[in-house]
């Protein structure tokens, strides 16, 4: 009873105090962004792959340097990132969340890449010619026994 003595209804739902009345949209927009830059990762790595395929059974195709295809993934890291920033000010937790994923996995692919285009380059460099132009042997006038435990 209120203090007039008339009953009193209980108060009226009020929508902006459950977090999840807009949940909605911001679970369709991070499927969306989480789709399209999936979509986008997926074409640059096939782009990538495409480039090992060759037709003529004599060649031997070496895939196309990481460079340009890292910078591409870089973008979508960077447009996730952004994303996060977009998503924080409208208090879009979901999107908020996946877009930070997003963006912590196209890093790791870009360390990856760097980290296999490195590795590739070293394999590919020749073995460094000697400073010098031949082999110094043992000096000391004896025979080759007697050089034998300094290497020479």
């Amino acid at each position: 009873m209120s203090p007039s003595g008339l009953p009193s209804a209980p108060p009226a739902f009020d929508a902006s105090a459950d977090s999840r009345a807009d949940l909605g949209p911001d679970v369709a927009t991070a499927v969306g962004l989480f789709l399209m830059e999936g979509l986008v990762l997926a074409v640059v790595f096939a782009l990538w792959v495409a480039s090992w395929i060759t037709f003529d059974p004599a060649a031997d195709p070496e895939p196309d340097r990481l460079g340009g295809y890292l910078i591409a993934t870089g973008a979508v890291g960077l447009f996730a990132v952004l994303a996060v920033v977009a998503a924080r000010r409208m208090h879009a937790v979901v999107t908020l969340w996946t877009q930070a994923v997003m963006a912590a996995l196209v890093t790791v692919a870009v360390l990856g890449g760097m980290e296999y285009q490195e590795r590739e380059d070293r394999r590919s460099q020749p073995a460094p010619a000697p400073t010098w132009p031949e082999q110094a042997g043992c000096r000391s006038g004896g025979d080759s026994g007697e050089c034998a435990s300094t290497g020479g």
